[in-house]
């Protein structure tokens, strides 16, 4: 006998207050972040108030920084940053690199260690948090990068290329390397592979109900009857119901609207714009063209003038015969 299916119809999560949504729920986000980073997070607390950063041109990117208590698998605590950020811009690396300097440069991301000196004074020393840098992105990387979920961690390497096997994490290069991990939505696989790719099934685009409008996605409440899974429908069905999220995706979408609008009056005046000075320089080169043609004719007429000139024949001969003034004459005579 074949399985139901119970679809839950809730709405996009790639829309920015769904999202906000769905991460400032700690239960949410520990799910998500502990299985993206697949470590215990024991405790995490969210940092920043603005979650939205809005360029000029209307591309958006979600930035929200957690304080994460990490449980290692020897039961030694770890605390952390992770730096989470959604955007469906290709451009926008520059500002992912901003951020990332901010992280580094921010106390905030250290912790304070009291010390003594031999003679008993004591003093402070800022020992670094390890950042963990999670990008979601609505845009593929290119060819040779169509992967759902890619993870950088550091290598390091002998002299001679050789990978050097770490016992265990060192306090100093985990202050000045942090670990990446890359999210590509287009990339999401309807099947997935693993319990990872099935929480981010959650971002699946292929799920959308009308791609007219991309508010609403069905989801498979028995895709994945995990805990994890589970909390993460929940989230978004609570989400779908609360008035005050639609009241904020209603704007969004209408915000989305009003800038692709702005995106395209601006390409169509880009375009009008390029045209404009394709015709101008063409006119240009034509009038240097005509320039440089008057520019030989009147050389050839000085050189035709003085030679005239060499055999005795007088400047108001010479006027007379080419149909130009005395003074014409004179002024190629002199050039």
């Amino acid at each position: 006998m074949q399985k139901s299916v119970d679809m839950a119809k809730v709405y996009n999560p790639i829309y920015d207050s769904v999202f906000k949504h769905l991460m400032t729920d700690k239960k949410a986000a520990k799910v998500l972040l502990g299985n993206l980073l697949q470590k215990h997070i024991d405790d995490l607390t969210l940092k920043n108030n603005e979650y939205t950063v809005v360029s000029q041109d209307g591309v958006k990117i979600v930035r929200l920084d957690f304080a994460a208590t990490i449980i290692g698998e020897n039961g030694d605590k770890e605390l952390a940053t992770i730096e989470l950020q959604k955007a469906f811009d290709p451009e926008e690396v520059v500002r992912f690199r901003k951020y990332l300097g901010a992280q580094y440069q921010s106390d905030e991301n250290t912790i304070a260690e009291i010390k003594k000196h031999r003679n008993g004074e004591k003093y402070t020393v800022l020992k670094p948090i390890h950042i963990y840098a999670i990008y979601i992105l609505g845009h593929s990387l290119g060819a040779g990068w169509e992967f759902s979920v890619m993870k950088s961690k550091y290598i390091f390497v002998d002299d001679e290329g050789k990978k050097l096997e770490i016992p265990k994490h060192n306090e100093f290069t985990d202050g000045l390397i942090h670990d990446v991990i890359i999210v590509q939505i287009p990339h999401l696989s309807q099947k997935p592979k693993n319990h990872l790719e099935s929480l981010l099934s959650i971002f699946d685009q292929t799920q959308i109900i009308d791609p007219k409008n991309p508010v609403f996605i069905n989801l498979d409440e028995n895709k994945d009857m995990s805990d994890d899974y589970q909390t993460l429908v929940k989230n978004l069905l609570i989400a779908t119901s609360d008035e005050d999220v639609r009241g904020q995706v209603d704007f969004e979408r209408e915000m989305d609207r009003k800038f692709a609008r702005d995106r395209y009056e601006k390409a169509v005046l880009k375009d009008a714009l390029d045209d404009a000075q394709v015709e101008l320089t063409k006119k240009q080169q034509k009038l240097e063209e005509q320039q440089n043609m008057l520019a030989t004719k009147d050389s050839q007429l000085a050189t035709s003038i003085k030679l005239l000139a060499s055999v005795g024949v007088t400047i108001e001969q010479i006027a007379e015969k080419l149909n130009i003034s005395v003074n014409d004459v004179k002024c190629l005579i002199n050039n």
